[in-house]
């Protein structure tokens, strides 16, 4: 592969699970490039897509157990 165009054919066809582990991969190596600091330098429309694929790296959801989210546990 060379081209980008091979390159998104090809992450096309990964299953779920491998293109997040890809996603993963070009986050780390981005970061590694620019010292953990997003380009400012970049049009707003390719920040935008930055920061959408930085939030989709994260899982969803608040992050705490059920019990701390629940409604028993305002009274604790």
């Amino acid at each position: 592969m060379s081209t980008l165009a091979e390159i998104e054919q090809a992450a096309e066809k990964l299953p779920q699970q491998q293109k997040q582990e890809l996603m993963l991969f070009l986050g780390a190596k981005l970061r590694a490039e620019t010292n953990g600091h997003a380009p400012r330098n970049l049009p707003p429309a390719e920040r935008a897509a930055d920061l959408k694929r930085w939030a989709a790296s994260h899982d969803h959801g608040p992050g705490l157990p059920a019990s701390a989210i629940g409604r028993e546990a305002i009274y604790d």
